[in-house]
């Protein structure tokens, strides 16, 4: 609305900002706490200097390869002076240019700088086949994709070396971003990103920029194909993350996206075609990947989408209530509300002394986790869920196959749900480790559907724990890791067999689309603290790889780390 109203470059938006800014000073409140992080995170002059002074034992030679069309000269200077600040020094600049005629202005830049490689195709291919020119100029170990008017900090490349040198096997690396109107302007819109997150790339193109290539994989990918122009970034990167799991995401901004009015970093409508083409990438990525068929729709924002992954075959389904020491009424009640779905292939299962009609029952334990674990070793499906008496209602019939769906992905072991009360607040929506404690439930209390960093309550993503309640749960998984340690309780539990799930390689996962009201969920047990940060020390110690730490971990909405 706001571009609409105030378009990019236009006199209205100019005037607009001379008024905010004799009103409420040059920064806003975003703004100045940003700027205030960029003060204690990056480099100054002087550690820039020292960056000069390293000798990395590899040294890889880096190609920046732009695609160009038309490409202002102002834009095109400052990016090239981007390049030659940068305090690594190993790079060359490779230039598709697709315009009519030849950017002469180029050619001075070529003979003052030998790193920097121009090409006239003489047609303009699109910016896939204008880019795939500008790779045949690359002669570097590895690739970087850079737009022709944005801009990359000083030390850019240097981390993308430091993390080669770490990193030796590394063949995709990807960085956080932000945006800026002018190279020398306010910088906004940080997006700090979580590691490799393959459900999470299913749902939105959340890598975007900086995005670098080992050479290998980029001639293996074959280059970017055109039939995929305007989301030819998202189909490149989702055929990446299909060949290669040797990827690492550096925490640290080290690419600037230029908002003008041309771009979709400054407006979504300027390229809406885009948005169509991202939903092909996503169906073809996991159709090859998955060997599964998807339903993908728009999400609340350009560029996210609601995807439903469809159910291969009929799998059989447990779901396990939890019903001790309620009343038959009271079990009878939730025994309804469990049926209220569209999928046939299900048992259920109740943990109670009070027999129901045509229901399973498994006697009550003392301790809650044994006779969860009890009734799983009764389960017929292939998956379960388990249900509480706190259950209120689960609002979409499609629930069953809506969880799944994913879980057949032999790669996942669990997928949570959104969790809300009565009162239409978060309760769960996924665990950060290491928030306020062991662990916390992140957007709790936040309106249930609201927009949010990431729409990390609107969008299918990888985090590191789900409660485990509520979640579809794959039986060969939870069997392999153990099932439940009966030792502890509550959100240690939940925790605790995540990670489990984890360490055996597998993936957590949340559909925030299946959402269910419930009265309350259980919060962390301060008993249970010392086993788990003894139990899984290093995974504490490497932090929480789906929440960024640039963020903070001292509340449960989101906010930065300062």
């Amino acid at each position: 609305m706001l571009e609409k109203i105030l378009p990019q470059d236009s006199k209205r938006r100019q005037m607009a900002k001379k008024v905010y800014t004799k009103v409420f000073g040059k920064y806003t409140q975003e703004e100045r706490i940003y700027k205030k992080w960029i003060g204690e995170n990056e480099p100054n002059k002087e550690e820039l200097e020292k960056q000069k002074k390293v000798k990395f034992k590899i040294t890889p030679k880096i190609s920046i390869v732009v695609p160009v069309y038309n490409t202002p000269k102002k834009f095109f200077e400052e990016l090239v002076k981007s390049l030659q600040e940068q305090t690594y020094s190993n790079w060359e600049l490779c230039l598709g240019d697709g315009s009519p005629e030849k950017i002469e202005y180029m050619q001075e830049f070529v003979e003052k700088d030998s790193r920097i490689k121009y090409k006239y195709i003489g047609e303009n291919k699109g910016i896939s086949g204008n880019t795939n020119e500008a790779l045949t100029l690359a002669t570097g170990d590895y690739i970087g994709l850079l737009d022709h008017d944005d801009l990359l900090p000083a030390f850019s490349l240097y981390e993308v070396a430091k993390a080669i040198n770490e990193n030796p096997d590394v063949e995709f690396i990807y960085s956080d971003e932000d945006k800026l109107e002018k190279a020398d302007g306010i910088r906004y819109g940080v997006f700090f990103k979580p590691d490799a997150s393959p459900y999470t790339l299913r749902s939105a193109n959340y890598i975007c920029h900086f995005s670098v290539f080992k050479k290998e994989l980029m001639d293996k990918l074959e280059g970017f194909r055109s039939e995929y122009d305007g989301s030819q970034d998202f189909d490149i990167v989702s055929r990446a993350f299909e060949q290669t799991n040797k990827i690492v995401h550096i925490p640290q901004v080290l690419y600037h996206w230029r908002v003008h009015q041309n771009s979709t970093a400054g407006n979504s409508d300027s390229k809406p075609y885009a948005f169509e083409v991202g939903k092909k990438v996503i169906k073809d990525h996991i159709k090859r990947s998955l060997d599964t068929e998807v339903e993908v729709t728009d999400g609340l924002t350009p560029g996210s989408y609601e995807v439903k992954y469809k159910v291969k075959g009929n799998p059989k389904v447990s779901i396990i209530i939890d019903a001790q020491n309620e009343a038959k009424p009271k079990i009878e009640e939730l025994v309804e509300k469990v049926k209220f779905t569209t999928y046939s292939n299900y048992e259920i299962i109740v943990i109670s002394n009070e027999q129901i009609d045509d229901i399973k029952t498994i006697k009550p334990e003392e301790n809650v986790f044994k006779a969860y674990n009890k009734a799983v070793a009764e389960a017929e499906g292939e998956y379960f869920m388990i249900l509480d008496k706190n259950l209120v209602n689960i609002d979409k019939q499609t629930y069953i196959e809506d969880l799944v769906g994913i879980c057949q992905d032999e790669e996942v072991g669990i997928v949570g749900t959104k969790l809300y009360n009565e009162q239409g607040q978060v309760e769960h929506s996924g665990i950060i480790l290491g928030m306020n404690g062991i662990g916390d439930f992140l957007y709790k209390g936040a309106p249930k559907d609201i927009g949010t960093y990431m729409q990390r309550l609107l969008i299918i993503h990888n985090v590191s724990c789900v409660y485990v309640k509520y979640a579809m749960i794959r039986k060969e998984e939870f069997i392999k890791i153990g099932q439940f340690t009966e030792e502890m309780s509550g959100l240690g539990v939940s925790i605790d067999t995540c990670l489990k799930i984890l360490d055996d390689k597998k993936q957590v996962v949340l559909n925030p689309i299946v959402s269910i009201c419930v009265e309350k969920v259980e919060q962390a047990d301060k008993t249970d603290e010392q086993k788990i940060l003894s139990k899984w020390k290093a995974y504490y110690e490497k932090g929480d790889i789906y929440f960024s730490p640039n963020l903070s971990k001292k509340n449960t909405g989101l906010s930065l780390n300062i």
